[in-house]
Formats: C-alpha cells, sequence, structure tokens
C-alpha cells in the first residue's frame, strides 16, 4: 500500500490598526493528511440494487417503443394499400376505362384482381391495435366498395337506340343507386 502525505497549510491574520508593531508575525500552521492508495489486488465488486420502479420504467419504455414501430409498419402496409385503391378508383373512373370494361372482359378480371390483391394485403396486417383496426377496415371498405362499382360499370345493361347511351360514370351510379332505392321500397 502506497501512502502520500499532502500539506495544507493556514494563516490567521489580525488588523490592529492603532498598533502596528504589537500584530503577532505570520506563522503557518502545517497538518498532515496520509491519503492511502489500494494494492494491486482485485477490485471489490459492490452490488447496485435498483429499485423496481426504475427496473418497471425501463421495460415501459422498451415496450413502448417496440409497440410504436409496429403500429408504425403496419399503417405503413395500410397506407400502401390505400394508395393502390386511389390508383385503381382514379382508373375506374376514367371513361376510356370504363369502355374497355365493358368491351373487354379481360379488362374487367384484371382491375378485380388488382383490387382483390390491394384487399388480400390488408388482410395480411394484424387488427390487434383498436386505431389500426378501424383504419384498415375503412379502406377495406373502401376497396369493396370499388369493386361493387367496377361489377356495376361492368354489368351495366346495354343501351337501346331510344334510351341513348350513359355519358358518364356518374350516370351509371346514379342508375344503380335509383335501383337499389326501388328495391329497398319494396322489402319496406
Amino acid at each position: 500500500m502506497y501512502s502520500i502525505y499532502f500539506d495544507f497549510s493556514s494563516f490567521s491574520y489580525s488588523d490592529f490598526s492603532q498598533n502596528e508593531e504589537a500584530t503577532p508575525p505570520i506563522r503557518p500552521q502545517i497538518t498532515s493528511i496520509p491519503v492511502e492508495f489500494p494494492s494491486n489486488q482485485t477490485p471489490i465488486q459492490v452490488p447496485v440494487i435498483l429499485p423496481l420502479s426504475c427496473i418497471s420504467a425501463a421495460a415501459v419504455k422498451i415496450q413502448s417503443a417496440y409497440r410504436r414501430r409496429l403500429v408504425r409498419n403496419q399503417i405503413d402496409r395500410i397506407r400502401s394499400a390505400a394508395g393502390e385503391a386511389d390508383r385503381l378508383e382514379r382508373l375506374i373512373r376514367r371513361q376510356d376505362t370504363v369502355d374497355a370494361i365493358r368491351r373487354d372482359p379481360r379488362e374487367r378480371l384484371r382491375i378485380s384482381e388488382e383490387l382483390m390483391a390491394a384487399l388480400l394485403r390488408l388482410d395480411g396486417v394484424p387488427g390487434f391495435y383498436a386505431p389500426v383496426r378501424e383504419i384498415r377496415r375503412a379502406v377495406s371498405r373502401r376497396i369493396v366498395g370499388l369493386q361493387e362499382l367496377l361489377d356495376a360499370v361492368a354489368d351495366a345493361p346495354d343501351v337501346g337506340e331510344m334510351e341513348g347511351i350513359p355519358a358518364s360514370l356518374e350516370e351509371i351510379v346514379w342508375g344503380i343507386w335509383e335501383e337499389e332505392d326501388g328495391r329497398e321500397e319494396h322489402w319496406v
């Protein structure tokens, strides 16, 4: 064991303003304090016991970070399916697509399969968290609505000479809604 001594000195000063010669001489006081360093032996391990609140707070923090990441990934998957639904909706609303769907059953099948693929991607998103489940449900309802619209456009009746050709997709949709309103009145 090594020992080192540090010397500290202290002063005391008094002011005798009346008699300058009566001032005692300054004599420093020296005190030695021994400081011991540990030897080269292995250090002693001191156990650190954290309170349970620190441990549980750390666990909560880790779990919330994991849940945030999980929800963010699920929302991203739902957003990609919603983006695909947006693209398909714009495609279905175009008049040349409506004409192609009526002419060619393969075109109808292609768009229908794309809608089903988007719906299947949504089915792959687990709905454990309520907000994720609600967003997924809204997007899936929208895709199912697009499928019904596609079927309505494809199954639109052939127009005779006297009736004329529907000018747009909106006329077809309004015609379908009027038919559904008639059915609802029938069931009432």
